[in-house]
């Protein structure tokens, strides 16, 4: 079985201070963040996922700002080159179409006597970034330990209590890792120093529940890279109704995924060559009740033939996104 690859570019557009893969709040009270935008690169190999973020960022005011990333499993966090994102983008499809239907850190927090709720297994400084890497010990206690570590009497933060309820509904749905980035923000607007984060995970993972904190509409553009072609049923988080494909795949090299960055072409196996395609996500900030979640169609496949005495398993109520015809489909969908 070849393992799913990908590599996802994306460019998030908001009307409100919010981050698609991120929580983030102010440490002071009325204080606006300054046009928040991002840029990202998934890479995916079935297993294991590296995720390259870069975000501008400013503040009406000086402040420090906090945001939470829930992942999967442990990651590794360091600092990545500005330029790949430069370098993917310069790759992507020209030829707009019609939708293509295509399926396509912390101390412990504890009474006495009792084990913390949470531990620190990594603080790190990268550019303006102070990451703490944390593991989750005790998901009914975890709100109160975040709101101890950056509260008024420490930090100087007050968590409010829709973005601890969201972090509690991951610890509760198993998500045991979570990266916390403190970044102190001047006035001015500027680029902070990007970061590449890998850590292992079975599905090609992006966090957007996380945003359900905040108000305003989102459009998140994906510009993904496949060794392989998604089906319908292989969103298994946000729905693929709720995809939108506003342009045609188009085949590059695998020489070309290098030239954007070699450790994305080495975790995608090497491959002689990969389709880039461009899939959206609109909808209100809060309405996301989903993540996106892309299972591996391979491990579907090789299931089914196992579960079938060795006949390879049809699913013909589903077509590959490369296989269906282009449908029109009404855009900035809301959820």
């Amino acid at each position: 079985m070849n393992p799913i690859s990908s590599i996802i570019l994306l460019t998030v557009a908001f009307t409100m201070t919010c981050h698609a893969d991120m929580g983030s709040i102010p440490f002071k009270k009325g204080v606006r963040i300054v046009e928040p935008n991002q840029d990202a690169i998934i890479a995916w190999n079935g297993k294991e996922q590296l995720l390259y973020l870069q975000t501008t960022l400013g503040a009406s005011e000086a402040t420090k700002v906090l945001e939470v990333m829930p992942l999967p499993s442990k990651p590794m966090v360091d600092a990545a080159d500005p330029e790949v994102f430069t370098r993917c983008k310069s790759l992507l499809p020209r030829v707009i179409v019609r939708d293509s239907g295509g399926g396509d850190p912390f101390g412990p927090f504890s009474a006495p006597g009792e084990l913390p709720a949470a531990r620190v297994v990594e603080r790190k400084m990268i550019g303006a970034h102070d990451l703490r890497t944390v593991e989750l010990l005790d998901a009914e206690r975890f709100s109160a330990w975040v709101t101890a570590e950056f509260g008024v009497a420490n930090e100087g933060l007050e968590v409010p209590a829709p973005l601890l309820a969201v972090i509690g509904e991951y610890a509760r749905d198993g998500y045991k890792w979570f990266l916390f980035d403190v970044v102190d923000l001047k006035q001015e607007t500027a680029k902070k120093t990007p970061l590449r984060i890998r850590f292992e995970t079975d599905k090609l993972y992006y966090p957007m529940r996380i945003t359900r904190t905040e108000k305003g509409h989102t459009t998140v553009s994906l510009s993904i890279l496949t060794t392989v072609l998604f089906n319908k049923e292989d969103c298994i988080g946000i729905p693929r109704e709720d995809i939108r494909v506003p342009a045609r795949p188009i085949e590059i090299t695998g020489a070309k995924v290098n030239w954007i960055d070699p450790p994305l072409f080495a975790l995608l196996g090497r491959p002689q060559a990969v389709q880039l395609r461009t899939w959206e996500i609109s909808g209100e900030i809060d309405s996301f009740q989903k993540d996106l979640l892309i299972r591996n169609p391979a491990a579907v496949k090789k299931e089914g033939e196992q579960a079938g005495a060795g006949q390879p398993a049809t699913r013909p109520e589903s077509k590959s996104e490369g296989s269906q015809k282009p449908q029109p489909k009404s855009e900035g969908r809301s959820r």
